[in-house]
């Protein structure tokens, strides 16, 4: 959705540029268009954004989840040489949404596709007013326009927090030529490999033990900084450039992941503990999944009866060679990944315990100003929690 006066508490940044970088997945088939994607106030956490092409067998271009419309975007999508038919934006989130209305300007006879239940807020405007026009919603019936190319599941779950209104709507969509599973923000694959679209200098700065974030982690003695830096052997001072580089990349997705890990100083163990497999970002699973465990458990067990065998989110590694297998794996941790609450992997919990703290501590606060629903405290009027009650009877 989007907010709108006041702005986001949390800017998306780089505001005036921002470099585009193509790569060819299937030949002539499938492409991925990257860019950078971060959180300004000088935190200096970023990530890649990820726009998927796929090549229609009439000769036509798909595309998924667009991003910033650039002279560059534009020239590399154009290089392309076939039209641009359809623009599919499969998720309400803001940050996803934002460059739908500008990139379908430039292609105006291409179909935009939205995912249902938009909204804005505290207005709760049409998606016209932020320059989306003449959409139509997906759903079911959309698939006759796309021939037998696509199958597609929607998470319509009740209102998340905030107002009645306020949705966490995704659609998966299976590529059914190239078994491939798209989707937007529901699950990741993190590793070793850097993006492209994350410039040296902004791990070199994540990687620097002086910089912003680190220096505001010593000030207020969060997760007990001060001891774990006298205890430390090392300092980004003596490390070599790979180091310090890949130090950065390591803060820089954590901090992604969970606002906060236990020790930013020196990430190792948490870095372990989420990379190399397919998982729901904790962000995720704590401040959405977990407050509508049904609609997301009945959303991955649809998704996961189809024929795929990758996985491409918006976010981070892709392709990901993953099956179904993998995918219901990833939401192994519903209704809860609390290990109070929720079921345990092996014996261990989803994610460290440790490194939840500031996340879980975000939610409970959230959930006790409101701002976050239970489903004790959910409206019961409004459209979308009509529709999801009516569901779970």
């Amino acid at each position: 959705g989007y907010l709108i006066p006041p702005p986001p508490l949390f800017p998306l940044v780089p505001a005036f540029a921002r470099q585009t970088y193509r790569y060819e997945v299937d030949r002539d088939k499938m492409w991925f268009f990257e860019q950078k994607q971060g959180i300004g106030l000088g935190l200096n956490v970023s990530v890649n954004v990820r726009m998927t092409v796929i090549k229609l067998k009439n000769g036509g271009l798909w595309v998924h989840a667009p991003v910033a419309p650039t002279e560059e975007c534009i020239s590399l999508l154009n290089d392309l040489g076939a039209p641009v038919e359809h623009i599919v934006l499969p998720t309400t989130l803001f940050e996803h949404k934002i460059f739908v209305g500008p990139f379908a300007r430039r292609f105006p006879n291409a179909q935009t596709w939205i995912a249902p239940d938009q909204w804005s807020w505290p207005v709760n405007l049409p998606a016209s007013f932020f320059g989306i026009f003449n959409a139509k919603v997906l759903g079911q019936e959309t698939l006759k326009c796309w021939g037998d190319e696509f199958e597609l599941e929607l998470l319509q779950p009740p209102a998340l927090g905030v107002a009645s209104f306020v949705s966490f709507t995704e659609c998966a969509f299976l590529h059914k030529p190239s078994k491939t599973l798209l989707v937007t923000d529901a699950v990741v694959y993190v590793s070793e490999n850097v993006p492209d679209a994350i410039p040296d200098a902004d791990l070199l700065e994540s990687g620097d033990d002086n910089n912003f974030t680190i220096g505001a982690l010593k000030f207020l003695n969060l997760f007990d900084i001060k001891t774990k830096a006298r205890e430390r052997t090392v300092s980004s001072d003596s490390m070599s450039l790979a180091e310090k580089l890949r130090l950065g990349w390591q803060r820089n997705a954590l901090q992604a992941l969970y606002f906060g890990p236990n020790n930013l100083l020196d990430p190792e163990a948490s870095w372990g503990a989420v990379t190399n497999k397919l998982i729901v970002a904790p962000v995720v699973s704590t401040l959405v999944y977990e407050n509508i465990p049904l609609e997301v458990t009945d959303w991955a067990r649809r998704v996961g009866r189809w024929n795929f065998t990758r996985i491409v989110p918006c976010h981070f590694d892709a392709p990901i060679k993953a099956g179904p297998k993998e995918w219901t794996a990833a939401f192994g941790f519903l209704p809860s990944s609390r290990p109070e609450q929720g079921r345990k992997k092996n014996g261990n919990t989803y994610y460290p315990d440790e490194d939840m703290v500031l996340l879980r501590g975000v939610e409970d606060f959230l959930q006790g100003s409101g701002v976050i629903f239970t489903d004790e405290l959910r409206p019961k009027y409004g459209r979308i929690n009509v529709r999801a009650e009516e569901r779970r009877s």
